[in-house]
């Protein structure tokens, strides 16, 4: 099992040109559709620790349960990620008796792709826009980056959840 997650995100101004680019690779699409995100804390704690837990659902399918460390210095986005797939309900249920409450909550649509031993995921936020995110080894997200026409001038360096709260605040 892997416990640590290395991707970068890069902001998109087209993304049927990443599309065609994806498809011209020989990327194979895994999945697509609506997706909720909701976050939780206790008191502030995780929040403090630079910790993030999430309940991610796609449409009405099954839940998975994640909790994402503090960045750590790498190149790209690189931290401790941990996830179970897990009953949306009995989660909720989990969570709010261990006295953790929902602060955030947001929905996207995403396309996911296999490239290669890549993850990649065209994400559309309603109040923020397109998405990329490369999910691999460090060498094979620069490969892959390349091939889609992303650089280093389109790099997001915030979470989907630092922007939440920067733009509720």
């Amino acid at each position: 099992m892997k416990f640590f997650e290395i991707e970068q995100k890069y902001r998109l101004k087209n993304p049927r040109t990443v599309r065609a680019l994806l498809n011209k690779a020989g990327g194979k699409k895994i999945r697509e559709g609506s997706e909720s995100n909701e976050f939780f804390d206790h008191q502030g704690f995780f929040r403090s620790q630079k910790v993030a837990l999430r309940l991610r659902r796609h449409g009405n399918g099954p839940a998975v349960l994640t909790l994402k460390g503090p960045r750590l210095k790498s190149r790209f986005t690189k931290r401790l990620e941990i996830e179970t797939s897990v009953d949306y309900q009995a989660a909720k249920a989990l969570l709010s008796f261990l006295g953790c409450e929902r602060v955030m909550q947001y929905r996207k649509k995403r396309e996911s792709y296999r490239l290669g031993r890549a993850l990649v995921t065209l994400d559309f936020l309603p109040a923020f826009g397109w998405f990329l995110e490369i999910e691999a080894r460090p060498r094979e997200i620069a490969r892959v980056a390349g091939q889609l026409g992303v650089g280093p001038a389109d790099r997001e360096p915030r979470s989907y959840l630092q922007m939440m709260f920067h733009w509720k605040h």
